[in-house]
């Protein structure tokens, strides 16, 4: 079995449960690829595990008797169950004690598609969890990847409110915990690697040890017999509830072509006079960590909301995928990477590694020797003078005290040129009434340079203790 990766408070709590030798519920889940099947099968010797099937429930009810037939050594005979209720009873009484001690452990996987039956599977399952298991130990797992759905059962009205011990959603990795998967690259290379596949156990996981980033996404990503490719072609349409796929799809389309308000997105999918339509799409798409919205540092909670790309395989897919889909179906793989990705990859990249460096500053704020950041965020927009002006890092710390800084993916080593200008934008804002701009040029500035700093920086920023530089090494210690 694989290395686990960052999971591992999800896997240490989950284990405590299955020791308390009483009966625990627990509710874990996150969208498709994320990893819960795989944090499940790193914790326990032997636990039952059943995936659900979108079926009838009478043929998940059988298959699950067979598979508790297998795991068990027991003969089951299933007219002898017919119900769910007669199952949950047939599972609490199947005491199986593992060597190290553990409580015997149920998994029911894709528990989404035991609901909405006629048969009512939540309340059968509560009545026999309230009145039937006061001496019996056991831990009860409910993962599933339909996000809304799943989290409904955490809700009030939800016959096992109040039941649950545990709950968590898994969300894909950070950037630097998606590099630990490819231990093998430069630093470089694991940002290139984050920018094409983003935080995806599943994508990264398909990554062969020792390919290279063309080697890598020729093979997964740009075949349209790819893993990776196969999986994202279909990514709007394989979830479960989602009516009219195309809408979502043209939805994604319009955010990925530089649309980021709820106008603009509306138009360029087609859906005019359709707002309403937009809007669920988008809070459908979010909730699936597929997009994300933003407003600039300082904004009003009325301000409008930006949207953009959260999943960077998506991203990837709509700059470079899909606009080659005919000369990829035509397997011109090679032609594709060198007329259309490389000479693009680096200005890609650059936003990519805007996201990287303000997860960074979140995550490693203490390797920086900077406070605890109470938010991070950017801003972009034009002063009094219409003149346009974006600042990569934009936030401020518990303190109170403010930052600001810039991000830099280039390879060559930034000079001081990089503060001044910061500071004249800053000075710009302010003068045109943004008045977090003016605290924010008494603050700290950090910046950051994949390709390092030129030793008049380094100078320059000792003998100004307001300066911060961050290179690439110092966003990923350890590795």
């Amino acid at each position: 079995m694989g290395k686990l990766v960052d999971r591992h408070n999800e896997r240490n709590e989950l284990y405590s449960l299955s020791q308390t030798g009483k009966p625990e519920m627990a509710l874990l889940y996150g969208r498709r690829r994320v990893g819960k099947t795989f944090l499940l099968g790193n914790i326990w010797q032997n636990p039952f595990y059943f995936l659900a099937a979108d079926t009838t429930s009478e043929t998940n009810r059988k298959d699950l008797l067979d598979e508790l037939r297998q795991w068990s050594n027991k003969e089951l005979i299933p007219e002898d169950y017919p119900t769910w209720r007669s199952v949950f009873r047939l599972m609490s009484q199947t005491q199986i004690q593992n060597a190290n001690g553990e409580s015997p452990v149920f998994i029911l996987d894709e528990f989404q598609y035991l609901l909405g039956q006629k048969d009512d599977i939540v309340s059968q399952l509560t009545a026999i969890w309230d009145r039937e298991l006061n001496d019996s130990s056991m831990l009860l797992v409910l993962c599933g990847s339909e996000v809304a759905t799943m989290e409904s059962l955490q809700a009030a009205d939800s016959p096992i409110f109040g039941r649950l011990s545990w709950s968590s959603r898994l969300r894909p990795f950070d950037y630097y915990d998606s590099s630990r998967m490819l231990p093998w690259l430069s630093l470089r290379e694991l940002v290139y690697f984050y920018g094409a596949l983003g935080g995806l156990p599943r994508y990264l996981s398909a990554v062969k040890q020792g390919e290279n980033l063309r080697e890598s996404l020729s093979r997964i990503l740009l075949s349209t017999r790819g893993e990776v490719h196969v999986q994202l072609q279909n990514i709007v349409s394989g979830e479960k509830g989602i009516r009219n796929s195309a809408e979502y799809d043209a939805v994604l389309r319009a955010i990925a072509s530089g649309q980021r308000q709820l106008g603009g997105i509306s138009s360029t999918a087609g859906l005019q006079g359709k707002t309403h339509t937009a809007r669920r799409a988008l809070e459908v798409l979010e909730n699936l960590d597929l997009i994300c919205r933003e407003r600039n540092y300082g904004a009003t909670p009325k301000a409008p909301w930006r949207y953009r790309i959260a999943d960077n395989s998506l991203r990837f897919w709509h700059r470079f995928i899909e606009p080659n889909r005919s000369r990829l179906e035509r397997n011109l793989i090679g032609n594709v990477w060198e007329k259309s990705i490389l000479p693009s990859l680096n200005i890609y990249t650059g936003l990519i590694f805007e996201d990287v460096a303000r997860q960074a500053l979140l995550r490693f704020n203490n390797n920086m020797n900077l406070p605890v950041i109470a938010t991070c965020n950017r801003w972009e927009g034009t002063d009094k003078n219409r003149r346009s002006i974006e600042i990569d890092i934009v936030g401020r710390f518990d303190s109170g005290e403010m930052f600001s800084g810039e991000v830099k993916w280039s390879s060559s080593p930034v000079d001081p040129d990089i503060h001044f200008h910061l500071k004249r934008n800053l000075t710009d804002l302010a003068a045109s009434g943004k008045s977090w701009a003016n605290h924010a040029l008494s603050g700290k500035f950090i910046y950051f340079s994949a390709g390092g700093f030129s030793e008049y920086m380094k100078k320059y920023a000792k003998d100004n203790s307001s300066i911060t530089l961050v290179s690439l090494k110092d966003m990923f210690p350890d590795l």
